[in-house]
């Protein structure tokens, strides 16, 4: 009998208290000492080939030294222009070459199971708060509801208080028969692979437009995917990175 163990593994693992089950104290001080080494995995007994100095200047490399996870959002509308860069230099179509589309994240098999949902919590006349969804193809949003978003509203989901004064939420979900269907359970790896890189594109490209970004691992799932109208099961969310 086959036992899909990537589903029961992600079914299990979803955060359905209400309450938060994984709850890092905000106050370092409360922390266990161990939470605050580094570990290092080191062969002291083995020679070592020194790397040159790593210290090319300018582009890229800036932008990777700026990049940082910030929590002290203000609350600030929404900035068409930077949320549109940030979804197009995350997960948009960058290139076409050959009649192929060229995404900014790699895809296993060029399968391309992650789904973007901005949710706009401070919204303005361009676009209001409310859920969204990336379009991909046409590199616009599909308003799937305009809502206000009181403070509680974002507590339901969020565990973290810091997480009401984001500017919003940049859901990512995984439709995983896409890939799973070419690749089975080993698809799931490569599902995760693909969610990391775009946030990674969210961190770089929130570095580059002087943005404030954080990943939030606080997050009620099952009150997520309702907001999103998505099952929960053959469409899930992944996680979630907050923005402002």
């Amino acid at each position: 009998m086959y036992i899909d163990f990537s589903g029961l593994f992600h079914q299990s693992s979803k955060d359905r208290s209400g309450k938060g089950s994984v709850r890092i104290p905000l106050d370092q001080t409360l922390w266990p000492p161990e939470w605050k080494v580094i570990e290092y995995k080191e062969y002291p007994r083995l020679p070592k080939a020194q790397l040159p100095h790593a210290a090319p200047a300018g582009g890229f490399f800036d932008t990777v030294t700026k990049r940082r996870s910030s929590r002290d959002f203000t609350g600030r509308p929404v900035v068409p222009a930077e949320l549109s860069a940030v979804l197009k230099y995350s997960c948009g179509i960058l290139r076409t070459e050959k009649n192929v589309e060229h995404r900014a994240q790699p895809s296993g098999g060029g399968r391309f199971p992650i789904e973007l949902y901005p949710l706009v919590f401070y919204g303005n006349e361009t676009i209001p708060s409310g859920v969204y969804h990336y379009a991909v193809k046409e590199h616009a949003l599909d308003s799937l509801w305009q809502r206000p978003f009181e403070k509680k509203d974002i507590a339901d989901m969020f565990t973290y208080p810091w997480a009401q004064d984001a500017t919003c939420a940049l859901v990512l979900s995984a439709v995983f028969e896409r890939n799973q269907m070419k690749y089975g359970e080993r698809g799931y790896r490569q599902i995760l692979i693909e969610a990391g890189t775009i946030v990674e594109n969210i961190y770089l490209a929130c570095a580059e437009l002087r943005m404030k970004c954080c990943a939030i691992d606080g997050v009620q799932e099952p009150a997520i995917e309702k907001l999103l109208d998505i099952d929960g099961y053959a469409e899930s969310v992944l996680c979630t990175v907050l923005i402002g």
